[in-house]
């Protein structure tokens, strides 16, 4: 398991589920499901394999992408590329990197550690999304505040972590936060859209994430702009990879995963001059 996540459904049932099933360990598993989630995520090696017929002296005559469309053709992915595992490749999903070995036409779904313990897989998976966010369009984000220090956040006015963490990060100095919308439900887009329709943006977003929209006719409006606008919060998430909210990218440089204020309040706690 990699932690326990809380979808923000209209059903309100709690799932505890891994981003790749390891019970099933099926190719159907690897498309994106976005949720709800809170606190750490405790990562326990495990590889699975999904493996498609037999070993072929085959795969090495074909390029490596065909080898891979035609094995797996339900496999959605970005990129393609050696891994540092002789005969492994390194594939990017949207929902992270798993391995594809050519001969045995096999993907491998699971982490890889260096012998000093760090986790290369999830490594990689972070560069890739930091490197995008290094081009996100911070314009068009809800601005809070006027730091040095910054943090980009993907999240849903109507998931309760997020709240949690924006009353945290309400009272922070020295902070620019970068808010991006990514609503998971009707409920949550029509907030959104309150927000962004609302004279004072800003404002609005405060009493949101107190509850105080929760039983408040609310204003939405049919302004192409913030149609526009809120399509292109979404799709920033979507460019990110995210899975559930909140999500926080920390001065462009660490990821976290959840409303895990203690790592947050830490990683703020250090001077920017010696990360």
């Amino acid at each position: 398991m990699t932690g326990t996540y809380f979808p923000c459904s209209s059903s309100g049932r709690i799932h505890e589920n891994s981003p790749v099933d390891e019970e099933t360990m099926t190719i159907n598993n690897l498309y994106p499901k976005r949720i709800c989630f809170m606190g750490k995520r405790v990562i326990v090696f495990l590889i699975g394999l999904v493996c498609c017929g037999m070993a072929s002296v085959a795969a090495a005559e074909e390029s490596l992408d065909a080898s891979l469309k035609k094995n797996f053709p339900q496999l959605h992915y970005e990129s393609l590329q050696p891994s540092n595992i002789k005969g492994l490749y390194e594939v990017e999903t949207a929902r992270g990197i798993v391995y594809y070995a050519p001969d045995a036409k096999c993907l491998i779904i699971g982490n890889i550690f260096s012998m000093e313990g760090k986790n290369i897989t999830r490594q990689r998976h972070n560069d890739k999304i930091l490197a995008r966010a290094s081009n996100l369009p911070l314009a068009k984000a809800l601005k809070v505040g006027s730091g040095r220090r910054t943090i980009i956040e993907i999240t849903d006015p109507d998931c309760p972590y997020c709240r949690k963490a924006a009353q945290a990060l309400s009272g922070k100095d020295d902070l620019t936060r970068y808010i991006f919308f990514y609503p998971l439900s009707k409920s949550s887009a029509d907030k959104v859209r309150h927000i962004l329709c609302a004279p004072d943006p800003q404002e609005a977003y405060k009493e949101s994430y107190r509850g105080l929209l929760d039983k408040k006719t609310l204003v939405l409006c049919e302004r192409a702009a913030v149609q526009e606008l809120m399509k292109t919060h979404q799709e920033q998430g979507r460019r990110l990879g995210v899975e559930g909210t909140p999500y926080f990218i920390i001065d462009g440089h660490h990821i976290v995963p959840g409303a895990d204020i203690p790592v947050i309040e830490k990683l703020l706690a250090v001077p920017m001059e010696k990360k």
